[in-house]
């Protein structure tokens, strides 16, 4: 065999003929699989070009010179300052390509005006013709860096499309459109800074190019089918695109900026900034629809990332549920994520939740990343903010590409959007547009940036702006008089702007926008305290359908003995029972019983699928092919009039926290039909979270109206494990609720959250089931257990879980015969009750010390403590116990509350932990002796 067929055996075998755009099938035994969602495969190169690639060596390495380096002589940026250095890769003569007149074949070495449709002809052209060609595409006004993508087909469709691009000229229309754009945007701006001086408005003066992106990607979007695409953003021209492009009423818009309400009339609200404010409008390019929706977002920079990614995938989860036609990932819904430069670079979530763009279930199908790169942050230049030389770097982690475009040239950046859609809407990957611009004003409208950088101000100072400069090319085409007629675009503007102002006192915001589309038959509660208990209960019957169901295997699969033995098994044993209903059972009904009345559930974290713990074993792992299996997926009940039973989505995720929770907040928004639960690995992981829990779940409805039932498990109890892993932190989440201090008869109580601390399996059952048949949305925070996971003490009966039950917030000691008798009430939340029943017996004092369970904290349950403490008409003592630090816990929380509900004269003693620095001690023997020590204290 030659040389050369030995080359080209190899080289065919390398390029074997794949699907190279991949997506995640729905229904596959409970999981999601792979499967092409359309074949894309480039023609391997023939013998005769790898015989030409071979003879042309060093113009191949020339040529993929430019495609890896070509970038770093780009002109990309408008003020001229990124620090650029002589590209010595692209020097010709370092291939020994001196003669600018000699002819190549071209043939699998490079594409020089072919149509990217015609993959067959074969040309030949001269180095000057070559090196002209290189030079305008690699190096002009829009730069690409796609040679670090691992695939060298797809590397190869990059070549495809870059250079045989034969780069169309934009018809008048299109270029009068992208003028009148810019036109408007830079007429906002002025208009607020006229209008509005003292107001931080965040305009996009320097970077109106990003309204030609984003007005170039909602087009194409709509005519290329998709029906939704998911927006975030932060401040920077937030309110310039709302106003024009998301058809946010201005008049809306000066209404808040006069001091008033964005919310609707009597709406229990606190509202928000106005660079946070939302909208989602129907958009319609020439007969073809697409719903936008740009998300709420705190102030927490690329926060609102993982929340896009999130909303995006259930929305396409919801349509491949509902669509006739097979729909896959990315079909109908496209995430897009706004960013600014120096976050980008800096901010971790950035990093997390582009580690989940290719995870299964958690890839919406490829998100498209715009960076609006003012090249400074706040007042940090480039070169003190990142140790990268594109802020865009970070994004290689996942290979993907990136175009680099120059913001003073709008027609180019539209241009560079069609590539960037075309690449995701063929692998369904993310991909990266770097729109390099400036700030005209400081990080506000009310800073002074030459204080820091003069240079830099002097030279945006001193330029016209993108709207301008592009005027005058107009104007030299030909394409735009010039007479003056071009200022009515923006004259008739300012003058709508003027009467939309004039209208904004009058301006009322509809109550209807918060609670449209699927969320039309939620309500919005006004007064807990007014709700009568919803059952969660379900008949006993069915409860043993669904548990048996719940473990129920097929003959091929193969699982490990122990969980045969130990989870199988013995579930089948404790169902027949109809008692000793371990935690991960109740649990299983729960989701199985939601399930059968239509409702999805989906739990997401490290390890979901089995637990933490070993206990949920969820999913189940044939032990010889590893065959995941999900049998509460291959439900047979139902319990609705639900076509089908709901899904269970069990994704273990990447060890992430921050990011993880924000795209199941995400997937909470978009469907009050769905139950996203976020469980962390131990209760104290949430804090790399903790930004997502401020800005979004703890507040979203008081800010922004919107309903949420995510629900997080936070594994928690003192167990001598040391400072990490033992607590929950609940009094973070108790600190964080807006549940009154002075509960009264009077006291209207909506908490923006609930927090749950269950001690029976029954309880926790309720809690969920809960979340999903109430006529609002709650997020649920439960400080789960660990060590009553298995315990023998901590189960219930199936009775307790039947038709006609729910969740009390309060249980009281049944053990006590004679409430008057009882010298001592202890009010407990948690495991401490089982320590505590068994040292009260050994003592011999049920009589006399009275144990009252705390398991839901807030709301805070006043009336049910109260109805509570009524049957201890003669107890003298009233503690508080717990095995947090004084410090943590929910002691705090509780005192005040309790005081109000207490007998006159009556205090509320306290029996726990001292106040500790660290959540708990890290010596075993002193864990032992402060949990001996409150026992012996309480008795």
């Amino acid at each position: 065999m030659s040389t050369l067929t030995k080359l080209l055996s190899a080289r065919r075998a390398l390029n074997t003929r794949l699907p190279l755009v991949l997506s995640r099938s729905y229904h596959d035994d409970g999981v999601y699989g792979y499967r092409a969602r359309k074949e894309y495969q480039l023609p391997d190169y023939d013998a005769e070009e790898l015989a030409n690639r071979m003879e042309n060596g060093s113009l191949l390495r020339f040529v993929q010179s430019y495609r890896s380096h070509g970038h770093r002589g780009a002109n990309l940026d408008p003020l001229d300052i990124m620090q650029r250095e002589e590209v010595l890769a692209l020097n010709p003569e370092r291939y020994g390509l001196t003669d600018a007149k000699k002819t190549y074949n071209l043939a699998g070495i490079l594409h020089v005006n072919q149509s990217k449709h015609d993959k067959s002809s074969k040309e030949e052209a001269s180095f000057e013709t070559i090196l002209h060609h290189l030079q305008s595409t690699y190096c002009g006004r829009i730069a690409y860096e796609f040679m670090h993508i691992p695939s060298a087909s797809e590397r190869r469709w990059w070549y495809y499309a870059v250079e045989s691009w034969n780069k169309p000229t934009l018809s008048s229309e299109k270029k009068k459109h992208i003028y009148e754009l810019l036109s408007r945007s830079e007429t906002f701006d002025h208009f607020m800074g006229k209008k509005f001086p003292n107001v931080k408005r965040y305009g996009l003066e320097g970077a109106e190019s990003m309204m030609v992106a984003l007005d170039r990607l909602f087009e194409i979007s709509a005519k290329a089918g998709l029906k939704n695409v998911v927006v975030g953003m932060p401040h920077r021209g937030r309110l310039n695109l709302l106003t024009d492009l998301l058809q946010y009423p201005p008049q809306a818009l000066f209404h808040k900026l006069k001091g008033n309400s964005e919310l609707p009339v009597g709406a229990a609200g606190s509202g928000d900034v106005l660079s946070h404010i939302a909208n989602s409008p129907t958009l319609d390019y020439e007969g073809k629809k697409v719903n936008v929706s740009l998300l709420h977002n705190p102030s927490h920079l690329e926060a609102v990332n993982p929340v896009v990614m999130g909303k995006a995938r259930a929305k396409q989860m919801n349509l491949m549920d509902s669509e006739d036609q097979a729909c896959a990932l990315g079909d109908r819904v496209l995430g897009v994520q706004l960013h600014g430069d120096a976050a980008f670079t800096g901010q971790g979530v950035v990093m997390e939740t582009l580690g989940l763009s290719n995870l299964p279930h958690y890839s919406s199908g490829g998100c498209i990343h715009i960076v609006v790169n003012n090249q400074i942050g706040y007042t940090t230049p480039a070169q003190n903010a990142r140790s990268t030389v594109y802020c865009s770097d970070i994004a290689k982690m996942i290979n993907a590409p990136v175009i680099h475009v120059n913001g003073d040239f709008p027609e180019d950046v539209a241009r560079a959007m069609d590539l960037v859609f075309e690449y995701r809407d063929k692998f369904r990957k993310d991909i990266i547009l770097d729109l390099i611009t400036y700030r005209r004003w400081g990080h506000n409208e009310l800073d002074e940036p030459a204080f820091t950088q003069p240079l830099m101000y002097h030279n945006i100072r001193s330029r016209q702006s993108v709207g301008k400069m592009y005027e005058q090319k107009l104007i030299s085409e030909g394409v735009l008089s010039a007479d003056g007629d071009n200022d009515k675009i923006g004259s008739n503007y300012y003058d709508t702007l003027e009467k939309r102002l004039s209208e904004a006192e009058s301006y009322v915001p509809s109550d209807k926008q918060h609670l449209s589309g699927n969320w039309q038959s939620i309500t919005h509660p006004m007064d807990y305290n007014k709700i009568p208990p919803v059952n969660t209960g379900v008949d006993e019957s069915v409860l043993v359908d669904i548990g048996k169901q719940s473990v129920g295997l097929s003959d091929q699969l193969s699982v490990h003995p122990r969980v045969d033995k130990y989870h199988i098994q013995a579930r089948l044993k404790r169902l027949n029972a109809g008692k000793g209903i371990d935690w991960a059972t109740a649990e299983a009904l729960a989701f199985g019983s939601l399930l059968a009345e239509g409702y999805n559930v989906r739990i997401s974290g490290q390890d979901v699928g089995r637990g933490t713990f070993s206990q949920r074993h969820a999913m189940l792992v044939d032990q010889d092919t590893e065959k995941v299996v999900i049998p509460l997926n291959n439900l047979k009940t139902t319990l609705s009039d639900a076509k089908a039973p709901g899904h269970l989505e069990v994704a273990n995720s990447s060890l992430s926290e921050f990011a993880v929770l924000g795209f199941e907040y995400g997937v909470s928004i978009e469907s009050p039909n769905i139950l996203p639960i976020w469980e962390a690995q131990f209760g104290d992981f949430f804090n790399s979270a903790q930004v997502m829990i401020d800005t979004y779940v703890s507040s979203g409805e008081a800010k922004w109206l919107r309903q949420s039932g995510l629900t997080m498990l936070l594994p928690h109890g003192y167990d001598g494990a040391g400072p990490e892993h033992s607590t929950s932190r609940v009094e973070r989440f108790l600190q964080l609720s807006d549940d009154p201090f002075d509960h009264n008869d009077d006291t209207v109580v909506n908490p923006n959250w609930h927090v749950v601390n269950c001690t029976t399996p029954a309880q926790y059952f309720h809690a969920l089931r809960r979340q999903m048949k109430r006529s609002f949305r709650k997020p649920l925070i439960v400080a789960s257990p660990k060590g009553l996971l298995k315990s023998p003490l901590c189960t219930s009966t199936l009775s307790e879980m039947a038709e006609g039950t729910s969740f009390k917030p309060v249980l009281g000691d049944d053990s006590v015969a004679d409430g008057s008798s009882v010298e001592k009430v202890v009010f407990v939340s948690g495991k401490l009750y089982y320590d505590l029943v068994k040292e009260r017996e050994n003592r011999g004092l049920s009589d006399k010390v009275a144990l009252c369970r705390i398991e839901e904290l807030c709301p805070f349950p006043r009336n049910e403590i109260a109805s509570e403490l009524s049957k201890y008409t003669n107890a003298k003592d009233y503690v508080w116990c717990q095995e947090e630090p004084q410090n943590g816990g929910a002691y705090s929380f509780m005192l005040p509350r309790l005081s109000k509900v207490l007998p006159s004269g009556q205090s509320l003693q306290y029996v726990g932990r001292a106040p500790l620095a660290a959540p708990a001690v890290g010596i075993s023997q002193r864990h032992r002796e402060e949990q001996a020590s409150i026992l012996k204290n309480i008795f």
